[in-house]
């Protein structure tokens, strides 16, 4: 079975913005807000990032509305790590974020900006994760690692907002240094896979219960 969403689609480019990344960091999927919630609740060191969850947030709802807004988990991802053509800092390969859902993610990094494959007719593929992240390989290397008129990146610093029909990769062309690199995920259901950080300031929200996979995860674990 295909899917019904048509792929190839660009970022929502909103912007570019500044924030304090001296320290070094690695948060995956924390949770900082919770369904019911309008504001976000952070560990003491993701303080700093506010200011993004809150242009997050304006977006978002005036995107997709309050109501929805309200009723969503909110994650913040944070990794201010060292990174080198080896170790990029992300897992290499095309994909696409909230495949089969309707979550949305926005993204952010000071250096070595992600890459995005555009496609003027758009795509389809299999309604399967594993299947369809081959058929994804094979359509967007088609002229990968050349930077052509579908093969695009955006300026440093610069937040982008993405949906399930975004088709991204990390750029493996790294340029080694302290890279930071945020993502806020916004879904209607929990992500509950083992690894996930833990925000104690908000102890109600489920705790990470489900393996992980060798290959790409959902972050929603695979019983969601």
């Amino acid at each position: 079975m295909r899917t019904d969403a048509i792929y190839g689609a660009p970022p929502k480019v909103l912007g570019q913005f500044d924030f304090d990344t001296s320290e070094m960091m690695f948060w995956l999927y924390c949770p900082v807000k919770l369904p019911g919630h309008y504001l976000s609740t952070y560990p003491d060191s993701l303080k700093k990032f506010a200011v993004l969850t809150t242009e997050v947030r304006r977006d978002f709802i005036d995107t997709y509305g309050l109501q929805r807004w309200s009723d969503s988990y909110v994650y913040l991802s944070a990794k201010t790590m060292f990174v080198s053509p080896g170790n990029p800092g992300n897992r290499l390969g095309w994909h696409s974020d909230g495949f089969l859902t309707d979550d949305v993610n926005y993204i952010w990094a000071d250096k070595n900006p992600t890459l995005f494959f555009l496609s003027p007719t758009g795509l389809q593929f299999t309604a399967d994760h594993d299947i369809a992240l081959q058929e994804m390989a094979t359509a967007c290397c088609k002229c990968f690692p050349a930077i052509d008129e579908e093969v695009v990146t955006y300026p440093e610093k610069t937040l982008l907002r993405l949906d399930q029909t975004v088709l991204h990769a990390v750029n493996p062309d790294v340029q080694a240094g302290v890279r930071t690199f945020l993502k806020v995920s916004i879904s209607d259901r929990p992500y509950v896979l083992k690894g996930n950080s833990i925000n104690h300031e908000l102890p109600d929200h489920p705790r990470p219960t489900e393996d992980r996979q060798v290959a790409r995860n959902c972050p929603r674990g695979i019983a969601a």
